[in-house]
C-alpha cells in the first residue's frame, strides 16, 4: 500500500502499513506516523489555494513540494523531540566557531538529502532545496518561487501553520481534552492576496484561539512542573551516558543518526558498561518517580528574566545557603525539622521585609512550601527533613526559566495577521480591538521561573536559599 503525492512518479509508502514500511523508506524516517498529519494539512491547504485561485499559477510541483515539506519538516527531531535539540544539544555539542548552534531543521534537511539518495527518488535538486527552504519558512536556496508558499508549513510572519494545526489538535486529544480548533474551517478561510496568505475576517475569532491554545498548551502541559523536572533527568541522563554512546556526533552522520531514537533509555538500561552507572541510576530514579520536586515558582513579566538570569543561578543559591548554614551554626540554632511554615520562621526579619515588598512589586504570592497532593497522600514533613546542616552545591539545584507567549513573544499575534471581507475579497486588512469582537489581554508573554530540589529532602532548604537570594536582587 502506498500514499501517492500529487503528481506521478513520487510515491510514499503508508506509515500505517507494516509491509510498506519495512524497506529503506522507512529507515529514514525516525518517526513516520508523526509528520502525517502536518504532510496531509499542507497538502489540502495548497490545493484548496489552487483551486480557489487559479490565477496565482500554483501547479503539481508546488504542491508536491508543499506536501513533503509538511511530511519531512520534523525529521530531523532527536530522542523527546525538544528536549534532545534545546536542552542536550547546547551542552554536549556547544556552538559552533562562528557562534551558530545547530537546531532540527538542519537535521531535517539532512535527512531528507539521505532519503532521497538511498532510495533514488525522482527530485530534482532544485525540488529538494525548494523543500528544505519550505521547512525553514523562507527562500534561502532556491529563489523565483511564490513567497505565499513559504507561509504554509513554517509560518515567520504570523505563526499560523500546518504544524501548529497538527500538534495543537493531536496533543489537545493526547491529554484528553477536546480541540477548539478546526482546522478545515481555517482552510477554507484561507485566501492569498499581494503574496501573503489571509483569512475571512468572520475567523478571527478562530485564528484567536489558535494562539491561545498554543499558550495554553505551553503552560499547561509542555512546561507543567513534573514535565520539566523528568526533562531535566533525561538530559543528565543523556550527558552521563555521553561518553559511551557519542549521540552528539550522530547529528551529522544520517546514517548514525537514524537510530538515535527514544529507545535510547532502553539501549542505555541494557548496555554492560561501568561509564554507564550514573546514567543508569537517574533512569531508575525516574522510573520510580523519585523526581525533582519544585520548591519555588514565580510567574513574572519578561523584564525579569532579563535582568536576573544570571544572577538567580543554582551557584548563587548554593553560596547563599552556605552562608546561611554559617549564620545558623554561629547562634547554634536547631536544624530544620520540616514544613514551609518552618522555614519562613527561620529566615530573619529583615529578609521577610524584603520578600514582602518583592510580591508587592511583582503581584504574586510565593507558593506553599511543598506540593500537597489532591488526595493528601504527601504530608508536609515528607519534605525537607534531613541535611539541613549540610550547606547545597550547585548540583542539587535546578533554575528554569520558561518564556511563555503567544508565538510571537511579546506582540499581539492578530496584528500580524491579514484579513479579508466579501465586500472586498482583495484588499489585506488588520483587526483593531475595537472591531474584531476578541478580547485580548494587555500582555501576550510571561516567564515562569521555577527553581527545584533534586532530592527531596532539601526542598526546604533549596526554598531558604531561593527566597534569601531573591531578596537580593535588583528590581526592574
Amino acid at each position: 500500500m502506498s500514499v501517492k503525492f500529487a503528481t506521478e512518479g513520487v510515491e510514499f509508502p503508508d506509515p500505517y502499513d507494516e509491509a510498506s514500511c519495512s524497506g529503506k523508506f522507512n529507515r529514514c524516517f525516525k518517526d513516520p506516523v508523526w509528520d502525517l498529519g502536518t504532510g496531509h494539512l499542507a497538502q489540502r491547504l495548497v490545493e484548496h489555494i489552487r483551486d480557489r485561485q487559479p490565477e496565482l499559477g500554483i501547479n503539481d510541483r508546488d504542491v508536491l513540494c508543499v506536501t513533503i515539506a509538511g511530511l519531512c519538516h520534523d525529521l530531523g527531531h532527536g530522542p523527546f523531540s525538544h528536549v534532545f535539540d534545546n536542552h542536550f544539544i547546547p551542552v554536549a555539542k556547544g556552538k559552533r566557531s562562528d557562534g551558530s548552534q545547530w537546531c532540527h531543521e538542519e537535521g531535517s534537511e539532512m535527512m531528507l538529502d539521505a532519503l532521497v539518495k538511498e532510495n533514488n527518488i525522482d527530485l530534482s535538486q532544485d525540488c529538494v532545496n525548494f523543500i528544505k527552504d519550505l521547512i525553514r519558512g523562507e527562500p534561502r536556496l532556491s529563489g523565483g518561487e511564490k513567497k505565499f508558499l513559504f507561509q504554509i508549513v513554517a509560518n515567520k510572519k504570523n505563526g499560523i501553520d500546518v504544524d501548529k494545526w497538527d500538534y495543537i489538535a493531536r496533543d489537545t486529544r493526547a491529554v484528553g481534552e477536546t480541540c477548539t480548533l478546526v482546522a478545515s474551517r481555517l482552510i477554507h478561510a484561507a485566501r492569498v492576496i499581494d503574496d501573503t496568505i489571509c483569512y475571512d475576517w468572520k475567523d478571527a475569532q478562530s485564528v484567536y484561539e489558535l494562539f491561545y491554545s498554543r499558550y495554553s498548551l505551553h503552560k499547561r502541559v509542555y512546561n507543567h512542573k513534573t514535565a520539566k523536572a523528568i526533562e531535566y533527568m533525561i538530559v543528565d541522563a543523556l550527558l552521563a551516558a555521553e561518553p559511551v554512546f557519542h549521540l552528539a556526533e550522530a547529528i551529522d552522520d544520517p546514517q548514525k543518526y537514524l537510530y538515535v531514537t527514544d529507545s535510547i533509555i532502553e539501549d542505555i538500561e541494557r548496555r554492560d558498561d561501568p561509564r554507564l552507572a550514573k546514567s543508569k541510576q537517574i533512569i531508575r530514579d525516574l522510573r520510580a518517580r523519585r523526581v525533582p520536586k519544585r520548591a519555588e515558582e514565580k510567574c513574572l513579566p519578561i523584564e525579569y528574566k532579563m535582568l536576573w538570569k544570571n544572577l538567580l543561578i543554582p551557584k548563587t543559591i548554593a553560596e547563599m545557603s552556605a552562608q546561611l548554614c554559617k549564620e545558623k551554626q554561629a547562634l547554634n540554632r536547631p536544624p530544620l525539622l520540616g514544613g514551609l511554615d518552618t522555614v519562613a520562621e527561620e529566615i530573619d526579619l529583615n529578609e521577610n521585609v524584603a520578600r514582602d515588598s518583592l510580591q508587592e512589586d511583582v503581584g504574586t504570592a510565593l507558593l506553599p512550601a511543598f506540593d500537597v497532593s489532591t488526595n493528601g497522600s504527601r504530608s508536609p514533613t515528607v519534605l525537607g527533613t534531613a541535611l539541613e546542616d549540610e550547606p547545597l552545591t550547585e548540583d542539587d539545584v535546578i533554575v528554569d526559566w520558561a518564556v511563555l507567549h503567544y508565538g510571537m513573544k511579546e506582540k499581539d499575534p492578530l496584528e500580524n495577521v491579514d484579513f479579508w471581507s466579501k465586500t472586498q475579497p482583495n484588499k489585506k486588512q488588520q483587526t483593531r480591538r475595537d472591531t474584531s469582537g476578541v478580547l485580548r489581554p494587555e500582555r501576550f508573554q510571561e516567564v515562569i521561573l521555577r527553581c527545584y530540589a533534586k532530592d527531596e529532602r532539601r526542598v526546604c532548604q533549596v526554598q531558604e536559599a531561593f527566597r534569601a537570594v531573591l531578596s537580593t536582587l535588583p528590581q526592574p
